[in-house]
């Protein structure tokens, strides 16, 4: 189940990744999007089984915010035109998707996408 859920954030962060504007020559930034994503919602579930109490929530996603915030404006910034522009575009890209995948851990949206799973594996299994 952890690990369908962990391809369920990848694949919603390979769909989100199609609204940021890529150059042409580098489309295959956005496959770090999806790597981003389930490294950083693993990290993230590794880090919340040790922090107790868990933070409040609109820490959470107020940082989290900031975080994609800012790391979408340094992206628009950077233009490639250079082999070290280039790398620094797909740092800060793979960044912004992890810090998305390492917040959701601490939110809801895991405990309602495992219901919503399991109601599904239910049904289906069911029939």
């Amino acid at each position: 189940m952890n690990l369908m859920l962990t391809g369920i954030f990848g694949l919603a962060g390979l769909v989100l990744s199609y609204g940021f504007s890529v150059p042409p020559e580098l489309t295959a930034f956005r496959l770090i999007a999806p790597v981003g994503v389930m490294a950083g919602y693993q990290a993230g579930q590794l880090v919340g089984r040790l922090v107790r109490p868990r933070p409040k929530r609109f820490l959470i996603l107020s940082v989290g915010i900031l975080f994609c915030f800012y790391f979408t404006f340094a992206y628009i910034q950077l233009r490639a035109s250079s082999p070290s522009d280039i790398a620094n575009l797909s740092v800060l890209f793979g960044l912004s998707f992890f810090w998305l995948g390492f917040f959701l851990p601490f939110t809801r949206a895991p405990n309602q996408m495992k219901t919503l799973l399991s109601k599904a594996l239910a049904k289906r299994s069911g029939d």
